[in-house]
Formats: structure tokens, sequence, C-alpha cells
């Protein structure tokens, strides 16, 4: 890694670089800049051109948190599977799971069939295959804390030779890569990694999802916001877009959760909205109107409260029994 930096650093010096734009004598150019190469997100509510405007835009870095098990790695593969239905070539790079078992989560979205029904249907997922225009698709495996910003340049510069240029990336996730230098903090670590993605995505003008894990108080916040990002803030100043989602144990099972708009560089964000979250197929769904983080606390705090209601009423409504068996009056309940 540090003979592949120091050689690239030797080929630019001598280069001239830019001038930089002439604000008024140039504005024809600045116009056309400012057209997004943007790849949608598939969620028609994010996608919108006061939030996202389109999606993910070339050269942008999105980021994807939530604590462990909620389904940071679910939405990465509908976004990748998204990005196909429109013709999109994509690059899914997973440093934690196995290549065949992304492979299945993919199946699953686009079969729409649960994943764990794919081994059964080979036959329709063939043929769904062969009837449909979609991307191409490489799905590449790297051990945990392995790979670098070399790493997956060398493999992308290797497939451009074979005639694959990925039209969006996806790293599964950006936490467990490792960076090029070696700090006594993780954070300071954490933080290049993501400048490095940054600077790659805007130099082979590219979109790249990635995900972060959320720390301790994440995982039992009704909504992640940026301060719940683990071990490294920084993470959150080089990302264009930061999308949360947040499920309690009690949403896991009913398959609702909520997915806030942390920082959006291209629109609005703030904005907090409900989801349904079907991991057997790696989907999402919109399912209300947005509103602000209060007011999503606010709901779920009543919700939990008409939980627990209806719970202590089924309690009550339960025979007692002693140790013998027999059923027995039911105790008055005191005043606590």
């Amino acid at each position: 890694d540090q003979i592949v930096e120091t050689v690239r650093r030797a080929v630019v010096v001598g280069t001239t670089p830019a001038m930089g734009l002439d604000f008024f004598e140039d504005m024809e150019s600045r116009f056309t800049r400012l057209q997004r190469n943007a790849i949608a997100t598939g969620l028609d509510e994010l996608d919108r051109k006061d939030i996202h405007n389109g999606g993910l835009g070339a050269g942008e870095i999105g980021v994807i948190v939530a604590a462990t098990g909620v389904g940071k790695s679910h939405m990465l593969t509908m976004l990748g599977a998204n990005a196909l239905r429109s013709g999109v070539d994509v690059l899914h790079y997973t440093l934690e799971l196995s290549e065949s078992a992304v492979g299945i989560r993919y199946d699953s979205n686009l079969v729409d069939i649960d994943s764990n029904t794919v081994i059964d249907n080979k036959a329709k997922v063939i043929d769904f295959y062969k009837q449909q225009k979609l991307g191409r698709l490489i799905i590449k495996e790297f051990p945990t804390n392995s790979a670098t910003i070399y790493s997956l340049r060398s493999h992308i510069e290797r497939l451009d030779v074979r005639g694959f240029r990925p039209g969006m990336i996806v790293i599964d996730y950006a936490d467990v890569m490792r960076s090029t230098r070696q700090y006594d903090s993780l954070r300071h670590e954490l933080k290049l990694i993501y400048e490095e993605l940054r600077a790659f995505a805007m130099e082979k003008k590219l979109p790249i999802w990635t995900a972060s894990q959320s720390n301790k108080e994440g995982s039992n916040a009704d909504v992640v916001d940026l301060s719940n990002m683990s071990e490294a803030y920084g993470k959150a100043m080089v990302a264009d877009v930061v999308l949360s989602i947040s499920r309690k144990s009690h949403e896991k099972s009913s398959g609702f959760g909520r997915i806030f708009v942390a920082k959006n560089r291209a629109g609005r964000d703030g904005l907090v909205y409900p989801v349904r979250i079907d991991t057997a197929r790696s989907k999402f769904a919109i399912v209300g109107n947005p509103g602000a983080m209060e007011e999503a606390v606010k709901d779920d705090e009543t919700e939990m409260k008409r939980a627990l209601r209806n719970k202590w009423r089924e309690l009550k409504e339960e025979p007692m029994f002693n140790r013998e068996g027999s059923e027995t009056a039911e105790p008055k309940p005191t005043k606590e």
C-alpha cells in the first residue's frame, strides 16, 4: 500500500492544476455541473426533488446507520437491487457475509420470494432473470478488517480490464475496512477510511453506499441521529447523505421501524419516516407521512404505553393456579 501511494504521488508531480471556476465567465459550465447524475434509492418519498433530488449522486457517499441486527445490510441490498432494476451495473463488496449469502438476498429481493426458499425455487429464479433486463452485478468478498481503499481500487481496475465498469458501489460495510495509516485511536482510522472513500467516489464519479454501526445509546434510542454514530463523529462530516434505521424489540416482530434523514446535502433533512421492514426479502417500504423527531419519539412512547396496557389486561384475564393446579381467585391489585 505504501509503494502504491508513493508511485501515485510521483505521477502527479509536475501536472498543471486546474485554475478553478471563473464564476461570471463560465456560467454555462456551472449550470451543466449542477445537473446531478443520481441513482434512485427506490423509495419514492426519499427520491423527491426537495429531499434527495433523485437519489445519491455521482461522487457522493451515503451512509446507513443502525444498531446490530436492525437491517443495515438488508437496506444496502435493497439499494443495490433497485439500481439493477434501473439498468445500473452494481459492484457489491461484502466484508461480513459470504458472496453466496449476499447473492441469495439479491435473489429474494429481485424475484420477491423469501430468502430461505430461494434454493427450493431454482427454476423460478433462473426463469425470472431470463425475462428481465437488469444491470450486471458483481459481488466480491473480503475478509473483515483486511481490505483498504487500495484493495478496492486494484479490484476495480482488474474488472475494468474485463469490461465491467460499475455505475454504483455498495460496501457492507466501511467500519470493518482497514485504513492505510495506523493511529493510536480507532476514531482517527475510521475518519480516514471515510475520507478515502469520499475521495475515491469523486475520482471515479460514482455513488457509494455503505453502512456504519451505531453506539450503545443508539440501540435504545427512539430515533438514531448523528451523535449515535459509533467511534467517530467525523464519519458524519464526510458523508453526503446519512440515513438511520431504528427498531425497538417489540417492533421487530411486527416488521415496523423508522428511517431518519439525519444529514442531506441535496435537500431537506430531519424527517422521520415510518417504514415496514421485510428482512426475509430485504425490502423497505415507507408506510406513512414524515414527521419531526419529537413527534416520532412521542408516538413511540404512546405505542409502548398502549402495548403495556394491553398486556396488563391479558394478565388480569388469565386464571391463577396454586401449586396443586387448582384455580384460585384473582388477587386484588394493589394501589401501586
